[in-house]
Parts: C-alpha cells; sequence; structure tokens
C-alpha cells in the first residue's frame, strides 16, 4: 500500500508517523518458520540481509510492513549509507558490521492464520504493538501519534532532519499495491539559490524547456553542478524562461565538475547569469540536489553571491568525467613520519604526506606468517603503503579503482567494495560513472595521492584493481590485458611455458609490453596502448594472439568460461578487456599468508629457475624496487599501435 503526495489533512481521525529515508520491505516468516524480505518491486532480498533475518525473533507465520533503514552518526536513516548495502547479495560479516541496518516495522498484515488486511489501522498498529517487535534485535516499531497535529509533528521531523511524515486515517484498511487517499505523505522541502548553466528541450507541451541545469559556485570561483529540475513550471514561466536563455547560448559546458553524460545529452549550454530559486527534499553525499522543483527566477541575486554553503560546502563534490586534475607528485614518506606510526599505540591520528588520517587497530593480524616470518599487522600494511606509493601510485593516479577489503583478515571472508565508503574524507578524490545503471554503483575512489593509498590501507583493502581507461574518457582503454589463469592442476612451470610464448609471439608483432607476476599463481602480461581503440578493439586483439599462443600448447589450455568445465587447465583469459573489469595492479599486496604482493618483471625473468608466482611480499617487495627498478614503468603512457592480425 502506497501513500498518495499531499498536504497535512485538518480535522480528527489521523495517525501520524514519520517518514524514514530507507527502502520499503515486506518481511514474511512462512509457516516453516523461513523468514523472506521482498522489496517493493517484488524482488527476493533476503540474501542482502542476513542480519535482520537472524533478528526475527518467532517462528509464527506473520508478515509486517517497514522500512530497511541504516542509520548515520546522529541516529538519522541515511539513503547514502543504506547503498553500501542495497546492491549486495552476500554482505560479509565486515560489511554488516560496517553498515548496519534495521527494519522499521510500522504496520502488520497477517499474525498466525488471521490476515488482518480488512481490519482499521488502529487494530493493526495494536496487533504491531502486541507482537513484541520492537524487542528483536534489529527490530524498531516507530512511533505514531494521534495526539499531534500533522503540521506540528512535521516541524518536529524538519527539526530532526528527518524527510517528514506519513499520516494515515486510523479507519484505514490495508490495499496491497494501491496508492491511497487515506495514506497522505508531506516530504519536507528545503529552499536554495542556483545559477542556471544550461536547459535540454522538452517534448509535447514541454517543447520550450524539459529541465534545467543548475549550479553554484565554490570559493574559488568555479561553478558546480547541483542536478537538473524539470518540474514546477507554468507554460508561461517555459516560454518566459527560453526566451531570456536563447541570448545566453554559450559552446561550453560552464561547470568546472562537469555533468553526468545522461544529463548532458542534447543540452544547450548558457552563460550563467540568471539565478533562479528551487525547492529539494534531500541532499546526496555529492552535492546534488534530490527532487527537486522550481519555485521562479531572482533577478535580485548576482550569480557570484550564489555559493556553496552549508551541507553543499561540507559535501566532497563529484567530478562528472571531467579531466582529471593533474595528479600530485607521490609524496616520499620521511624517516620521521615512520617513527610516528611506530610511535602509535593500537589506534591514533599519523600526521602523513600532509594530513592527518585517523588509524585503528594497527596491531591486528591481517595475514598469517609464512615461511617462519612473523605475521603481518594493519600497521606493517599501513607502512608498506606509505612507502611504496611513488611506485604503486602510477598504475592508480586517474583511474577509477576497484578494491578487495578483509577488515577481519585474509583468513576471513572479506569483499569487494567499488562504491567509495560514505566516510571518506573529503580531500579524497571522488568520480561519478556517467553511464552507470540506476541500481549499480554510481561513485568511485580515484587513488591519486599517499594520504588515500594508507587510508585504504587503514581500511584494509589489500587489493586495489584499477580500471585500464582513464579519465575523462573511460571508454577507451589505455592497456591490453593478458591474464594467464592457471587451472588447478597448472603447475607454475606451464605458466612460464606459456608466458614465454606470449613472449615470442609479442616480440615478432614489435610489440611492447611487459609481464609480471601476481602474487598468487599466475602471470599476466600488460600492453600499453595508445588511447583511441575501443574494449572491443582490445579484446578482439588479444583474443587472437591468446588463440594463436594457445595452439601450440593445445594440451595445457581450455577456452571453457566455467572453472569447472576446464579439466584442471589454465585459460588464457582475454575477456578482462572490458570496462570496469579489472587486474590487480602491480606491488598491490595479496590475501595469502606472507602478504605476497604482484611483482613487474623483465622478459629475461621468465627463465629465472628461482622465478615463483609470490616470491615476494610487503617485507621484500621495496629491497628488490630499489635495487632492480620497475621494468614496467616506461611502458607507462607510451604510444602504441596495436598491429592489424
Amino acid at each position: 500500500m502506497l501513500a498518495t503526495p499531499g498536504r497535512p489533512p485538518a480535522g480528527q481521525g489521523w495517525a501520524v508517523e514519520f517518514k524514514w529515508d530507507g527502502v520499503r520491505a515486506l518481511l514474511g516468516v512462512d509457516s516453516a518458520g523461513g523468514v523472506h524480505l521482498t522489496s517493493r518491486n517484488g524482488n527476493d532480498v533476503t540474501l542482502g540481509y542476513p542480519d535482520l533475518v537472524a533478528g526475527v525473533a518467532t517462528d509464527r507465520p506473520l508478515v509486517l510492513d517497514g522500512e530497511i533503514v541504516a542509520l548515520d552518526e546522529a541516529g538519522r536513516p541515511d539513503f547514502g549509507l543504506l547503498q553500501n548495502r542495497m546492491h549486495v547479495r552476500h554482505p560479509p560479516a565486515a560489511l554488516q558490521a560496517e553498515v548496519p541496518v534495521q527494519f522499521y516495522a510500522f504496520d502488520v498484515l497477517r499474525v498466525g492464520e488471521r490476515s488482518l488486511l480488512r481490519e482499521t489501522y488502529d487494530d493493526r498498529r495494536a496487533a504491531l504493538d502486541d507482537l513484541g517487535v520492537a524487542g528483536w534485535p534489529r527490530f524498531a516499531v516507530p512511533p505514531s501519534t494521534t495526539e499531534v497535529a500533522p503540521p506540528q509533528m512535521l516541524d518536529v521531523a524538519r527539526e530532526h532532519g528527518l524527510e517528514g511524515i506519513v499520516v494515515k486515517r486510523r479507519t484505514s484498511r490495508y490495499e496491497p499495491g494501491r496508492r491511497a487517499a487515506s495514506w497522505i505523505k508531506i516530504a519536507l522541502f528545503t529552499t536554495r539559490e542556483v545559477v542556471l548553466g544550461g536547459w535540454t528541450p522538452g517534448e509535447g507541451s514541454r517543447g520550450a524547456i524539459g529541465s534545467l541545469l543548475l549550479g553554484a559556485y565554490d570559493g574559488e570561483g568555479r561553478l558546480h553542478y547541483l542536478g537538473n529540475v524539470g518540474t514546477g513550471f507554468t507554460q508561461a514561466a517555459l516560454r518566459a524562461l527560453r526566451e531570456l536563455l536563447e541570448p545566453l547560448r554559450a559552446d561550453d559546458d560552464p561547470f568546472a565538475s562537469g555533468v553526468p553524460r545522461e544529463h548532458a545529452r542534447g543540452v544547450r549550454w548558457v552563460e550563467p547569469r540568471l539565478v533562479g530559486e528551487v525547492e529539494y527534499r534531500t541532499l546526496t553525499h555529492d552535492a546534488r540536489l534530490r527532487h527537486s522543483v522550481w519555485r521562479g527566477l531572482r533577478p535580485d541575486r548576482d550569480p557570484h553571491e550564489v555559493v556553496l554553503d552549508g551541507a553543499f560546502a561540507r559535501a566532497p563534490l563529484a567530478s562528472y568525467g571531467v579531466p582529471a586534475a593533474a595528479p600530485e607528485a607521490p609524496r616520499i614518506v620521511t624517516p620521521d613520519e615512520l617513527a610516528a606510526l611506530d610511535a602509535l599505540r593500537r589506534k591514533g591520528v599519523w600526521e602523513v604526506a600532509g594530513r592527518e588520517i585517523a588509524l585503528t587497530n594497527l596491531d591486528k593480524v591481517i595475514f598469517p606468517g609464512r615461511d617462519g616470518a612473523p605475521p603481518v599487522t594493519k600497521r606493517d600494511l599501513v607502512r608498506y603503503h606509505a612507502r611504496v606509493a611513488p611506485h604503486l601510485l602510477p598504475y592508480l593516479q586517474g583511474r577509477p579503482v576497484n578494491m578487495q577489503r578483509f577488515p577481519d583478515g585474509v583468513t576471513k571472508q572479506g569483499f569487494w567494495q567499488k562504491e567509495i565508503p560514505v566516510h571518506a574524507p573529503d580531500w579524497v578524490t571522488r568520480w561519478r560513472y556517467p553511464d552507470a545503471d540506476p541500481g549499480d554503483v554510481q561513485d568511485y575512489v580515484v587513488v591519486d595521492s599517499t594520504a588515500t593509498l594508507v587510508w585504504l590501507a587503514n581500511l584494509a583493502a589489500i587489493e586495489l584493481h584499477p580500471w585500464t581507461s582513464k579519465l575523462p574518457d573511460v571508454h577507451s582503454p589505455t592497456w591490453a590485458l593478458i591474464d594467464i589463469d592457471p587451472g588447478p592442476t597448472t603447475s607454475f612451470d606451464d605458466v612460464l611455458a606459456v608466458a614465454r610464448l606470449y613472449r615470442a609471439a609479442l616480440d615478432h608483432l614489435g610489440v611492447a609490453a611487459a609481464p609480471k607476476v601476481t602474487g598468487k599463481r599466475g602471470v599476466q602480461i600488460w600492453v600499453p596502448v595508445t588511447p583511441g581503440p575501443t574494449f572491443a578493439d582490445t579484446r578482439g586483439w588479444v583474443e587472437k594472439v591468446s588463440k594463436a599462443v594457445g595452439r601450440m600448447v593445445p594440451e595445457l589450455i581450455s577456452w571453457e568460461w566455467h572453472t569447472d568445465r576446464r579439466g584442471g587447465r589454465m585459460r588464457l583469459d582475454y575477456t578482462q578487456n572490458v570496462i570496469n573489469k579489472t587486474l590487480v595492479a602491480p606491488f598491490s599486496a595479496r590475501p595469502a599468508a606472507g602478504a605476497p604482493v604482484s611483482m613487474t618483471l623483465t622478459w629475461d625473468e621468465l627463465d629465472d629457475p628461482d622465478l615463483r608466482p609470490d616470491r615476494w611480499t610487503v617485507a621484500t617487495a621495496l629491497d628488490r624496487l630499489e635495487t632492480v627498478g620497475d621494468p614496467m614503468l616506461p611502458l607507462l603512457g607510451r604510444a602504441q599501435t596495436l598491429p592489424n592480425l
């Protein structure tokens, strides 16, 4: 049952609840005691919230209606925080601890064999209170009041930073799937001034203007995109705006942070001379307006008076495909900084590379020891990230990075994280993927400084996987990747034999490339590519080379996608050459005993009888780099056109 938008009703006979910023869900307990969570659009989301399933303290048949929420530090539901859980089908314990969720039950539809659909709201609330749901772990029954008038409850919601209220007729019955007038939702809106930077054409009766692109200035006089507004216009206002905007047409995007691709299609840019006023319901973590409504022009205001203030100034601004800022030269950590790290106890603030970074659980074991060596702690990983930064950052800068985290150590289950954590410091560079689907990851971390590497180490981000394309044109790869993926029965000698065949093939083609051991069992070969070809081009090229290599040793190779169909043989994987598919970065650690790292090699080292895929660790990698250097480094940014095959 859905609520109808409206104004606070007058008169008696209404109950008022707060409106929660979460995900609507039905929680059902079947006759066998099984628990099921179903989203508003009918999807089964049970596996995504095992912590809620574990909190259900009854085995009698039951159906509850409510909201799944994640609370911020002030105890308010935070939809941005919840997004870290929404798309994870099997959240590991570490993610459940980092983003705990609750179920706010506000209605009950069935208890045992009793259906409550035809009973009144008051009777259903009484049945809900009798169930004792509020005493279950991670469950709450939010307040419902009949004593306070809706306008006063709306004021309370505003004071506490909540979304608004829902007013429900006390005699109403539950109508599944209907948007009923007996439930009225009143959302809170905030007003702010905005600068107009562009507009999109409308369709049909909206032929004048479809939406306006809005912005505000930062302290350095740069205009930043805050979102679009496409509602709240009268036909007369649309015509008047069109007449004012036409003379201001411009060739270039005025927004320093760029505009997401889906909002930039067909845009008519304008000189940012007009100021308007909008209402909006909430603000995203990267300072974008949600649910904005146009109120009108403000001809009395100068555009440069419209600045990012309050929550807008505090929010980290996203970059939408604009060229990345020139990366800073990697800071070399000093002996004094390393001594300060060693002096910290279990936790503390480390001042390094010009930033103050809060570190926690520094003595926690992240990697068990290997070959008689002591285990590797988080302090050791933090130290390694700080020291290896000059070598690792060139492979990460200007690229979105996916990471695999192991907060409880590599002997426990880890999890992949692409979305930048909502608690990331505002100095961490982030990028919004303009082509992301609504349900996909939107905002990625861009690792462009020593401080960011240290911060990731504190998150126990063990594996760092950079995209093979760079900002701003993430659809043009700069590397073509060859991944020699060993099977269960593949020996490392066989892997090296295939790597040498690639060496011969690439040499024959006159293609520059460099190998690296993965830190686990395999070898990868990275081929620099001049931006221009698509991922389909690089994937097709690597496939042809790999098929030629595979024909030389067919007994070692399987082309099956599924590992259980490969007969234990290796696969020459060319399918990693796709946008947002990645391989581990050079010098990144791997989740195994001893903290092995992926290490770049010379081609001649493939003939070294002592070579092992996990030979170097966080304890020995820097010695190797200081004595041998990085053989792959000369290929970074190298202009190379792949020959036709």
